[in-house]
């Protein structure tokens, strides 16, 4: 046993407290021992008194603790009440006294449902009180402290929480995580409620072999904290409770452990987790957080009808390992000395384990993206290659159609290019015969020869016209003369029109503009329309057979040509459909021709469309924009046949 001064006060705080203030204030119900609780959404009174400050932090923490726990259990509202009567600074009677008509006067109209005494000091007197002083008030007691549990005062019941410190577990702690301390200085107060923490410590202390405990308890703590800093290498330092030093000045642990541990030489080890970040290395502690919220389960209970003298006193000491990573670091600690359930405090967290989740969800999102871009770019560069496959299909198909009009042609064709044949012939043996003349005839030859180049230079354009429409190229822009081209088209055509019997017709405004485009693609366009055309009159008689090719400029300075028929028309439900790829009406037709001259017309930047004539026959009319328009897309063909 650790002979200490004892010295005691002139009314415990607990015991004064608890006398002064029930025989003043009001209580609810009638019903002695039980709390009459309100109807579902009422508000119950709860008031809390600390026997000390409420700003320690062992007090805050409780009472933080306490409120969460409370407000969230119950379905009514709580309305809590907080006194601190200080007694660690304020002893005296008088203290007390003024104390008392402070809570007479403050809760006489109040009528309070539980009331909640946190205590850490002796309550000796709180056996004497008169239990007609407790009659009809639930008392809930929540002591930190090694004192034994009172009788019930009075012979009044109460209920509680009697919280002991985890001594053995904090000294077992000490030498987990330092075990080749071989002296313990341990530092404490001289209250009843200090001695009997020491008590437990010493009796601890006798079954450890090997290891020295010395007792700092008789002298001021100033000298104790100049000692601390020349203390040897293998020393701890336990610090107990300190609620008065020996010379009976009041004091606080966390505010002595708040100076002892910068600047002590060894590790501080302690008993309560409100200490653990004031540069402890930490124990086995009492954790306030926990105990206010045991406490806040009782208190629910109370509200919700259960007597609270039913409600069994809790006693226990159980501690929580928890360090101060900070002072780990300082002392060179080991981590993995740690037991498995220890709460680190203060140990600087990467983004990686503060924001891990957030972190993973964000690489995945990347991720996820990243694979999405790479997707689409793939599907990007297959989608252009097949577009170019397609684009070169396609080009390919309107060489083709080109060709396959050519095809329809060719037997016209070659009755015209045997006319300038036949005639050069023909030329040429007359000429044979002037030159056998004695002498020739030379003006004659010379006549002969014009007409030989003049048939040469007819069949030659027929040749060269042929040769445009049969090469494979890209649409190009450039200035088109509309009349020329429309001749041009129609010189080719006649010979098929005349063996059809088809009587052709050309109407060109005069002084047109440029339009702007490429010269074989128009004309590969106007010669499916003209051959479409008299394809559409192969049934009609040979004297209604006439076909109409009108070249005007709108309005908004387009150049406009239309092909007119007098043919068996087109339906309605089939002009719908004659633009779209593989639709025909003809018997052998490819339905390739119209789909292709919307395209190549779209990419001059112009339309093309039909409407049935008032009489008989079909329109099919196309607008190019002018010269200079930039309307036209040069390169292949675009892929939307």
């Amino acid at each position: 046993m650790v002979n200490l001064p004892l010295r005691h006060n002139l009314l415990s705080a607990a015991t004064a407290l608890l006398a002064v203030w029930l025989a003043c204030v009001p209580v609810r119900g009638s019903l002695a021992g039980t709390a009459v609780t309100n109807g579902l959404g009422n508000s119950q009174q709860v008031l809390l008194i600390f026997s000390e400050s409420r700003d320690l932090p062992g007090s805050a923490m409780m009472e933080q603790a306490i409120r969460t726990k409370m407000m969230k259990g119950s379905t009514n509202r709580i309305d809590f009440f907080t006194e601190s009567l200080d007694a660690g600074h304020f002893p005296n009677a008088k203290h007390y006294r003024l104390f008392r008509d402070y809570i007479k006067n403050k809760y006489a109209g109040q009528d309070l449902d539980l009331v909640v005494m946190f205590m850490s000091r002796d309550f000796v007197l709180a056996r004497e009180l008169p239990a007609t002083l407790m009659t009809n008030l639930p008392t809930l007691f929540v002591v930190v402290n090694d004192l034994a549990v009172p009788d019930a005062p009075g012979g009044r019941p109460y209920t509680g929480i009697f919280q002991r410190f985890d001594v053995e577990g904090t000294v077992k702690f000490i030498f987990r995580l330092q075990p080749d301390t071989r002296r313990v200085v341990v530092i404490g107060g001289t209250s009843p409620a200090d001695q009997a923490v020491l008590d437990r410590i010493q009796q601890t202390a006798q079954g450890i072999d090997g290891v020295a405990f010395e007792f700092w308890t008789n002298r001021p703590i100033a000298e104790d904290l100049q000692a601390a800093k020349k203390l040897p290498g293998d020393t701890v330092i336990l610090v107990s409770t300190l609620q008065r030093d020996a010379t009976s000045q009041p004091m606080y642990t966390s505010q002595v452990v708040q100076q002892l541990a910068p600047a002590a030489s060894v590790p501080v080890y302690v008993l309560g987790a409100s200490i653990i970040g004031t540069g402890a290395v930490g124990g086995n502690v009492v954790d306030f957080d926990d105990l206010g919220t045991v406490a806040g389960q009782m208190g629910l209970k109370v509200l919700a009808g259960t007597p609270y003298t039913s409600i069994p006193i809790d006693v226990r000491s159980n501690g929580v390992p928890m360090v101060d990573w900070r002072a780990m670091q300082r002392w060179h600690i080991k981590q993995s000395r740690l037991p498995e359930n220890c709460v680190i405090r203060y140990q600087p967290q990467s983004p990686w384990a503060n924001h891990l989740r957030l972190i993973i969800a964000v690489t995945i999102g990347f991720l996820v993206q990243a694979i999405t871009i790479a997707a689409l770019l793939v599907q990007r560069r297959l989608q252009r290659l097949a577009q170019a496959e397609i684009l070169k299909q396609r080009t390919e198909l309107v060489h083709v159609a080109r060709v396959s009009m050519m095809g329809q042609l060719a037997s016209a064709l070659t009755h015209e290019l045997n006319q300038p044949l036949g005639a050069i012939l023909r030329n040429a043996e007359a000429a044979e015969i002037y030159l056998q003349g004695n002498p020739p005839n030379l003006q004659e030859i010379r006549a002969i020869l014009t007409d030989i180049r003049r048939d040469d230079k007819r069949a030659g354009n027929v040749i060269d016209r042929m040769r445009s429409l049969f090469k494979r190229q890209k649409l190009t822009s450039g200035s088109l003369d509309l009349a020329s081209l429309v001749e041009d088209t129609i010189a080719m055509a006649r010979p098929d029109a005349d063996a059809r019997q088809v009587k052709l017709r050309i109407d060109i405004a005069p002084n047109l503009p440029p339009a702007e485009g490429d010269r074989v693609h128009i004309q590969q366009v106007l010669l499916n329309l003209i051959l479409n055309g008299m394809d559409a009159m192969n049934t009609i008689p040979k004297t209604r057979k006439s076909l109409a090719v009108t070249v005007t400029e709108t309005e908004n300075q387009n150049l406009k040509i239309s092909v007119a028929d007098c043919g068996i028309g087109i339906s309605p439900d089939n002009a719908a459909h004659v633009f779209e790829p593989f639709f025909t009406t003809k018997s052998n037709g490819m339905g390739m021709g119209l789909a292709i001259s919307r395209t190549i017309i779209e990419a001059h930047g112009g339309e093309i469309w039909l409407k049935s004539n008032a009489m008989e026959g079909t329109t099919f009319t196309f607008i190019l924009p002018p010269a200079g328009a930039d309307k036209v897309k040069p390169g292949d063909l675009p892929a939307s046949l």
